[in-house]
């Protein structure tokens, strides 16, 4: 038999209640379904967690040993669970970016990654220095997840959305020939 979660979950509630009736209405099941659940568990470890009669029941120093190993398991899988969901939020985990040369010297593209930073701290932000149309076979391929570049023909099946159009202009001196 494999121990599942819900064992240590059972195993748990018996041992900080040290009474199988209090345990099984916290869990809200019936009290034979859990014995049977903990009997379960003994037979799989196998060992004698509990010493139990008709009127007490007691953890052996296996149990005690197990209650601890079984808060740190509980403990890891409701971290796993939290970091699962703020990877899905997209709170967590790391992003890819490409860049132009220029990109750094805007000022509002440079702020937003900053802001980014601030409330996504737990997001690793790879930044990829090409041209533009070094971009488009990693967009394509997920190497990089997105990309700032200059305005060009992209293929049909990346999403582009124009942030803002830049003013050129041309600086000479007076006396230029």
């Amino acid at each position: 038999m494999m121990i599942e979660f819900r064992h240590l979950r059972y195993f748990i509630a018996v041992a900080e209640e040290l009474h199988f009736g209090r345990a099984a209405e916290r869990l809200n099941i019936s009290q034979p379904p859990l014995s049977q659940q903990i009997q379960a568990l003994e037979n799989a470890i196998p060992a004698k967690l509990l010493a139990r009669n008709n009127r007490n029941v007691s953890l052996t120093p296996a149990g005690e040993m197990f209650l601890r190993e079984a808060y740190q398991i509980r403990t890891q899988v409701e971290a796993a669970v939290e970091k699962a969901a703020r990877m899905d939020r997209g709170e967590l985990g790391e992003v890819s970016v490409g860049f132009t040369s220029t990109t750094p010297f805007m000022r509002h593209i440079t702020a937003t990654f900053r802001q980014y930073r601030e409330i996504y701290p737990d997001v690793a932000i790879h930044m990829h220095q090409m041209n533009t149309k070094q971009q488009i076979n990693p967009l394509l391929s997920g190497r990089i997840d997105f990309g700032v570049m200059r305005n060009t023909q992209l293929p049909d099946n990346l999403v582009h959305e124009l942030l803002f159009k830049e003013r050129f202009m041309l600086a000479i001196y007076d006396d230029h020939p």
